[in-house]
């Protein structure tokens, strides 16, 4: 009997720590580093305040002015209101696949690039990235309809890495619907488009790469 009630203590005490481990700062502090699934097994009654994470802490971009494109003829866009330069298509492999990969190793990527004499490649910024779209779905230098400014070639990849992490960005309305992250800096924001759309997901999966430089 003695040793089943201080199991029971045990337990109850257990059960009391692990409560007070989950009010609602800490459990919105978690969205920053764990997923849904794994803050519920930690906190099984977080449901309902996770809900309510939702509504603080949202922050969104301001969009640049539009682009105005020139085609270099080397395989480079300079964009001269926002003072870019954009490689016309995608990062493709040896076998001439658009590289497909992590955030980590796409920054890798632009940083070892040597695209048109430059060294300053790096992956473009959600505002960067979506003064290429255009307002319909057209032709564009690839013969393909996508919603991409018709002097680029989106190559139909789906989805194009963007600089922009969750922690800077929580908030997206696309022209589908209001988006939120809320995985902090394990998420970024990618862009799409054969549909015109924008998304976020984590940065350790594979998704397409395309570079883009500061004018100098």
């Amino acid at each position: 009997m003695k040793v089943f009630l201080a199991t029971l203590v045990l337990f109850l005490m257990g059960s009391i720590s692990a409560q007070a481990n989950c009010s609602k700062s800490k459990i919105c502090s978690m969205l920053g580093k764990m997923n849904h699934f794994s803050i519920l097994d930690k906190c099984p009654d977080a449901g309902s305040l996770l809900a309510e994470c939702k509504k603080v802490n949202e922050t969104t971009i301001e969009d640049l002015p539009p682009g105005e494109f020139v085609d270099n003829g080397d395989g480079t866009i300079t964009d001269t209101t926002n003072k870019l330069v954009w490689m016309r298509t995608g990062e493709h492999d040896k076998q001439g696949k658009l590289n497909k990969v992590k955030l980590k190793i796409a920054k890798k990527l632009a940083a070892a690039s040597s695209h048109a004499g430059l060294s300053n490649w790096r992956i473009p910024s959600l505002p960067e990235f979506k003064t290429l779209f255009f307002s319909k779905r057209v032709h564009n230098a690839g013969g393909k309809k996508a919603w991409i400014n018709p002097v680029f070639d989106d190559g139909v990849g789906h989805y194009y890495w963007t600089s922009t992490t969750c922690d800077q960005v929580s908030v997206i309305t696309d022209r589908y619907q209001k988006k939120i992250c809320q995985q902090g800096e394990l998420g970024a924001w990618l862009v799409h488009f054969n549909i015109n759309a924008v998304f976020w997901h984590h940065k350790s999966e594979d998704y397409h790469v395309w570079l883009v430089a500061d004018l100098k």
